[in-house]
């Protein structure tokens, strides 16, 4: 699991790498290790260490940890009939860190549809956004987040919300940032970004986050994203690939892309109403 994480490789691929080396390896065990040929073969090669973090992230600030391993046995178990997949905290702190590197936290005010991986606190202990507002179905989510906001003085607003259902009318065109980790299914998609673009400013500034992956097995389907995105009248700014590592989703590589879009003047949800159909990857 560890090495899918790193790599963020599917495990399928990872096990046809290992039979392709095979004869540089000892024999099958509960640890893959190098027999003494492979050894001196990649002692030839001399491969370096490689440096995993992102370009904008020099060190992880001190309280993040400070901030995350004080409640780290206290969160709430992961649903996965909510497709919940928790992210790794490096993963969290970096998206904080993208974000305030791209400008989208000083004076900005965040949505954050659905957030079982924390990432309104990181973002939150960083300081100087306007607001910071969660909505999420799961209340074990909500109330572990507004413990945290209260005992560490964050001021992040909550509410319960199923995102089948309209968005409020009070969170309606208010926000310039949305961040959110849907169902990786064009369902979840269409659905969880058509909330997003309600919530938000129709401004040039105004930015939609959003994660998707898929097996590099199956790259084509992010043809089928992308005209989810553009059909919407979203605009891809960049799409970060395998940023976001995962516990667990191993078919995936336990990894996803970061897409971030900006808005056009074609922007139009592509549900506005009631949703009833699928977007789980269970269903």
């Amino acid at each position: 699991q560890n090495l899918i994480r790193r790599t963020g490789l599917p495990k399928s691929i990872l096990v046809d790498f290992k039979r392709v080396i095979a004869s540089f390896l000892v024999k099958p065990s509960s640890m893959t290790a190098l027999n003494k040929k492979g050894q001196a073969f990649f002692r030839e090669l001399s491969p370096q260490p490689f440096d995993w973090r992102p370009y904008w992230v020099k060190k992880y600030p001190k309280v993040f940890d400070k901030v995350f391993d004080k409640y780290s046995d206290k969160r709430p178990r992961t649903k996965r009939n909510w497709d919940q997949f928790r992210a790794t905290k490096e993963t969290v702190f970096e998206r904080a860190l993208l974000l305030k590197s791209r400008g989208d936290i000083f004076g900005r005010r965040l949505l954050f549809i659905g957030d079982a991986d924390l990432t309104s606190i990181a973002v939150a202990v960083l300081g100087k956004a306007k607001r910071i507002f969660v909505v999420d179905i799961d209340e074990e989510v909500l109330g572990f987040i507004k413990k945290i906001s209260k005992e560490e003085k964050l001021g992040i607003e909550t509410l319960k919300y199923d995102v089948r259902k309209p968005l409020h009318p009070h969170l309606l065109n208010i926000f310039d940032i949305v961040f959110t980790d849907p169902p990786y299914t064009e369902g979840g998609v269409d659905l969880f970004l058509s909330r997003g673009i309600s919530a938000l400013e129709p401004l040039p500034m105004s930015k939609l986050y959003f994660c998707y992956g898929q097996s590099d097995r199956a790259e084509e389907r992010s043809f089928g994203i992308q005209k989810v995105i553009t059909d919407m009248g979203l605009l891809i700014e960049e799409r970060l690939s395998k940023f976001n590592r995962y516990f667990g989703a191993a078919s995936i590589g336990s990894a996803s892309a970061l897409y971030i879009n900006s808005m056009t003047n074609e922007i139009r949800p592509a549900i506005q109403g009631k949703f009833a159909g699928k977007m789980y990857t269970w269903q």
